[in-house]
């Protein structure tokens, strides 16, 4: 593996993430060598050659996967270090496939239609609904769910208060679907004003300390980790709610692919690999006890 000067992060493993401008952008190529192990919170994670003997002819020059900016699942910390959940589980994966796994930032409603296009291998973090299986063989990894997050000084304390409020969402997601129908709601009960602005791979956090949005409706992990990292600045309104399997989503029906990215995670979970990026993250309510495809043995709490 070619480190550039850019790269902040000593990786050891073929997929690496560097910092420009514009965010997280991928370092290195198709065909960059991976390192037979790497060190992870602890973790030794070696390459495996029955894994990496499944590797499709299209990966085995390398992939690349898109990512969205959003704290923690990836992002940037304050020492220009590309971090998070899914980076961590992507140099994991690298390691153990031996293939080189570069990763760009993408918005998320660009994210299904690239893979459909090839241009990725497969989506990072999508939820798994019965109308996205129509289009993508999904790998469930994590539990996600929904929240409202608003500033710390705000008027907004019970999610009532959020009737006539302006309400940042990310677009293409499901809480931009939420949050139309919460507005209809609001109308319902004669609260008129209420409106929604959608934003592309932007930190929510931003638009919300810049007086351009009231509240926002986001993935409970980012509303977790603000609420209770910044809690100086930020503070979460009402429950959690929505709970879903999230998951890497390959061309439906490339269930050979779904099978290694299933079996090349579980084997990361029996090695602890798994359970301490979550635990570094402050998310550990967020794991799944198993990975799963297409929800199949799935339950919910």
């Amino acid at each position: 593996m070619k480190l550039t000067p850019l790269t902040k992060r000593a990786l050891g493993a073929g997929a690496t993430l560097a910092v420009l401008a514009g965010g997280l952008t991928a370092c290195g190529g198709s065909g960059s060598e991976t390192a037979e192990s790497m060190e992870l919170y602890g973790h030794t994670v070696e390459f495996n050659q029955e894994l990496a003997d499944r590797v499709p002819a299209d990966w085995e020059g390398g992939i690349t996967v898109p990512l969205q900016v959003l704290r923690p699942n990836a992002f940037v910390d304050e020492d220009g270090n590309s971090v998070g959940v899914q980076p961590d589980l992507l140099e994991a994966m690298s390691t153990k496939l031996g293939i080189d796994i570069s990763m760009e930032v993408a918005p998320f409603d660009a994210q299904v239609p690239g893979v459909q296009a090839g241009q990725y291998a497969f989506t990072t973090a999508t939820g798994d609904f019965p109308e996205r299986q129509e289009v993508l063989t999904m790998v469930d990894y994590t539990i996600a769910g929904l929240g409202w997050l608003t500033k710390a000084d705000s008027d907004i304390e019970t999610v009532d208060d959020i009737c006539g409020t302006t309400i940042g969402v990310a677009k293409g997601t499901n809480q931009e679907v939420k949050v139309e129908e919460f507005i209809a709601d609001c109308e319902a009960k004669g609260v008129e004003g209420t409106q929604a602005v959608g934003f592309s791979n932007t930190l929510m956090t931003v638009p919300l300390e810049a007086d351009r949005i009231d509240v926002t409706y986001d993935s409970i992990s980012s509303v977790l980790h603000f609420a209770e990292k910044e809690s100086d600045r930020f503070k979460m309104v009402g429950d959690q709610l929505n709970d879903a399997p999230i998951a890497f989503g390959v061309v439906a029906g490339e269930q050979e692919k779904a099978e290694l990215l299933r079996d090349t995670l579980k084997e990361l979970k029996e090695e602890g690999v798994y359970e301490s990026v979550f635990n570094e993250w402050g998310l550990p309510t967020l794991m799944l006890d198993d990975i799963y495809i297409n929800s199949e043995g799935l339950t919910l709490n």
